[in-house]
């Protein structure tokens, strides 16, 4: 069971059936649809809603970690943004300091 031998998110399967789900419809290529409903012929238990749910889990995986590379390598969070923590780091030691 499963949607790939080398799946990198085991639980991906269970969880995505216990989710709502909502009916597309998408255009695709022949050759690459032909594909699909080959691996799925092969694997009980998989439709190709279960591809498509996989792969658009990647996409926005591979989105995110994008997001994430963008804002690390970037100069820095704005000055007024770490002016923002700087105060709530120091509120919550003043807090923490009058528990003591």
């Amino acid at each position: 069971m499963g949607i790939s031998v080398d799946q990198p998110y085991p639980l991906f399967c269970t969880t995505i059936s216990r989710m709502t789900r909502i009916k597309v419809s998408v255009t695709v290529d022949p050759d690459v649809l032909h594909e699909v409903d080959s691996y799925v012929g092969d694997h009980d238990g998989l439709d190709r809603s279960k591809v498509v749910d996989e792969a658009l889990a990647l996409w926005l995986a591979r989105r995110q970690d994008a997001a994430m590379e963008e804002q690390f390598a970037g100069e820095g969070a704005p000055p007024d943004e770490v002016e923002s923590w700087r105060s709530i780091r120091r509120a919550a030691a003043a807090r923490r300091l009058q528990r003591s």
